[in-house]
């Protein structure tokens, strides 16, 4: 379903929108889609776009979510969130850290927590420095 939105444009000389898809299964049930803009220096990637829609929706929760890229002979790979788009699904709300399911390849699944290990919650050491 993710590589489906896929649609890639390019815009300009260097901006490139829509060449990843994202698609998330919410704790409600529903798929909410996204694709990236590269756009400079108000890009997003495909998955804050499905986070977006889902939480229009008026839900926070995901339960599982894959991010998908074409290659140039439509062969489709999938590709890891980025740290950013790590701590935007923990951010919206910390409960995904330990319940959101993140698809890495066709049999390969882990959680959003596996990912992103040293995450703040519960993970900060008192530290001196000199």
């Amino acid at each position: 379903m993710a590589a489906s939105v896929i649609k890639p444009k390019q815009v300009g000389n260097c901006h490139l929108i829509g060449d990843v898809g994202a698609a998330l299964l919410a704790n409600n049930g529903k798929v909410y889609l996204g694709v990236c803009a590269d756009i400079g220096v108000q890009s997003f990637c495909a998955e804050t776009n499905a986070i977006g829609a889902m939480l229009t929706d008026g839900e926070c929760l995901i339960k599982r979510i894959v991010a998908t890229w074409k290659d140039k002979n439509g062969d489709v790979y999938v590709i890891p969130p980025c740290g950013h788009c790590r701590e935007f699904m923990c951010q919206v709300n910390i409960e995904n850290l330990d319940n959101t399911e993140v698809v890495l390849d066709q049999n390969k699944v882990v959680k959003l927590k596996d990912l992103y290990p040293y995450h703040g919650r519960g993970n900060f050491k008192k530290r001196i420095f000199n």
